[in-house]
């Protein structure tokens, strides 16, 4: 039991970040319920508030600063879908004002919806970016973790 409480109190906000949207994706599929938009938010919020929360227990536990940079990395990589996921409440109701494609109204307001479609393929693109920075520092990291091992079987 006493071993189980530090690896519940370090983790259980990671996990809940991950349960959340497949919940909602779930229970969106499902039901195919409209106006959706409110649950879209929370869900995005909950999961940002939650992966931050997870990156301070991280910074506690962590033994050294590559460790930290590590899980600041799969914890950002993680971060962009609740990103994307409420950006894409901005676009739903903006999209009668970038229906009109007034792209060059001097308005703000009229483009955001054009600005939300270009944060969001940022967002893509930076998601991207980040899962083969991940992959190949877990496949660095891993690699440096069986010399170690051979070394010490030597």
């Amino acid at each position: 039991m006493s071993k189980t409480r530090p690896i519940f109190e370090r983790y259980w906000s990671l996990v809940v970040a991950f349960i959340l949207p497949v919940i909602e994706i779930v229970v969106e599929l499902k039901y195919a319920y409209p106006d959706n938009e409110l649950t879209r938010v929370t869900v995005s919020v909950l999961c940002l508030a939650l992966l931050i929360h997870s990156w301070f227990m991280q910074r506690r536990y962590v033994k050294n600063k590559w460790r930290l940079a590590f899980f600041t990395l799969v914890l950002s990589l993680i971060a962009l879908g609740p990103l994307w996921l409420g950006l894409n409440v901005i676009r739903f109701y903006s999209y009668d004002l970038g229906a009109d494609y007034q792209r060059n109204s001097t308005l703000w307001y009229h483009n955001l919806y054009w600005y939300t479609v270009e944060l969001q393929d940022t967002i893509i693109l930076l998601a991207k970016v980040l899962g083969i920075a991940v992959v190949l520092w877990a496949i660095v990291d891993l690699a440096r973790w069986l010399v170690k091992r051979i070394r010490a079987m030597d």
